[in-house]
């Protein structure tokens, strides 16, 4: 059997994105159960971890971007893309989605800037 060493524990992905502002306000309006979050969580940390290379460091800015990431499968999880999303203003936040700014950001990540 082989044990996963993960590069952040699921729980505390979950505990730290509790940091979020606005995530605790959107998992109670939506009732995400616990059980789910931890779901997601270990979903997305075994993801991260076996596509990571050993040699390489992790770091805060990593582990905010897959905090970002867990998030927003959260949003996905309840069905809320389209109605909420993540993004920096300046940290990272829980925020009514933007069409404006999601076209802004596909215009940024498709001119490369």
């Amino acid at each position: 059997m082989r044990v996963m060493r993960y590069l952040v524990q699921p729980e505390s992905l979950v505990f730290n994105s509790k940091r979020v502002n606005g995530f605790v306000e959107f998992i109670n309006e939506n009732d995400i159960k616990q059980w789910d979050l931890l779901e997601i969580a270990l979903e997305v940390v075994e993801q991260w971890t076996e596509m990571w290379d050993e040699d390489q460091g992790f770091g805060s800015s990593d582990g905010t971007y897959m905090t970002k990431e867990f998030i927003d499968n959260v949003i996905g999880f309840a069905g809320k893309h389209g109605f909420k999303m993540t993004e920096f203003t300046p940290t990272l936040s829980v925020v009514d989605y933007s069409e404006m700014e999601h076209h802004n950001r596909v215009q940024r990540m498709e001119s490369g800037i």
